[in-house]
């Protein structure tokens, strides 16, 4: 096993409410790439154009968290309509979430918000991935 499959096992451990399993699956379905080095807690979902990784979405532990690249999302109307759509369950991105990327928002992941952010990944981040390359 590789560094990014134990880190996803480490943090489905922690995540008693299943979301980070069925969070991962939406977005590895939907042919997003995963990678998640061993010194980190944070899994980014990505895909490649023109010789880059475009990074859509990350999974964070402790608390289990959906956040969005701010590279990637910052000045996408998507952004906001997800944060929208899912405002109780917000919180305000704090410092890196990786060692390259800052979040532009972040979504708690918890039994009560797994479909709603289920829907963002199928409505919204898969569709903008797509839109922009993936």
């Amino acid at each position: 096993m590789g560094a990014k499959e134990e880190l996803l096992q480490n943090l489905s451990r922690l995540d008693a409410s299943g979301g980070i399993q069925r969070i991962h699956r939406a977005l590895t379905d939907a042919g997003l790439k995963y990678k998640g080095p061993s010194n980190s807690q944070t899994l980014l979902y990505y895909f490649r154009s023109r010789g880059h990784e475009i990074g859509v979405a990350a999974i964070r532990g402790s608390p289990a968290l959906l956040s969005f690249p701010a590279t990637f999302w910052r000045g996408r109307s998507g952004l906001a309509a997800a944060l929208g759509r899912a405002s109780s369950f917000h919180m305000q991105p704090e410092g890196f979430v990786s060692s390259s990327q800052y979040s532009a928002g972040q979504l708690r992941i918890t039994t009560s918000s797994i479909e709603t952010l289920l829907s963002i990944v199928d409505e919204i981040i898969i569709p903008e991935a797509r839109a922009a390359g993936a």
